[in-house]
């Protein structure tokens, strides 16, 4: 009788399980390669070997990058651990994958801007 409501809430929790492991498989990944085009640039490439043309920009999007990066791969570990029992914990999961995958997407900015 109570089978329903279990199977659609294991399944609800399955929906959010994923896009929490594809978002910690692909965040250190995206990093790399946004920093790879980084590296690339001629601009940056200035910077780092004569010191030349180097914005005060940098120490601030290297700033929010790093926290940016930490903190997705915070909010996706915490979304894999979190315990489906409870509704509040799916509610949760719902958000910190939301989270995890919007901090991402701020990384690759933050890196990629700074080219």
């Amino acid at each position: 009788m109570n089978e329903a409501p279990a199977i659609a809430a294991r399944t609800s929790d399955r929906q959010w399980r994923r896009p929490a492991c594809l978002g910690l498989m692909t965040l250190l990944p995206t990093a790399i390669l946004a920093w790879l085009a980084v590296l690339m640039s001629e601009r940056f490439g200035r910077c780092l070997t004569y010191g030349e043309g180097c914005g005060a920009s940098y120490n601030a999007l290297g700033s929010v990058a790093w926290y940016a990066f930490w903190g997705s791969a915070t909010a996706g570990v915490a979304a894999l651990i979190v315990y489906p029992t409870a509704g509040w914990a799916r509610r949760v999961r719902k958000s910190l994958v939301v989270t995890q995958l919007a901090l991402q997407l701020v990384t690759a900015t933050a890196i990629l801007a700074m080219a």
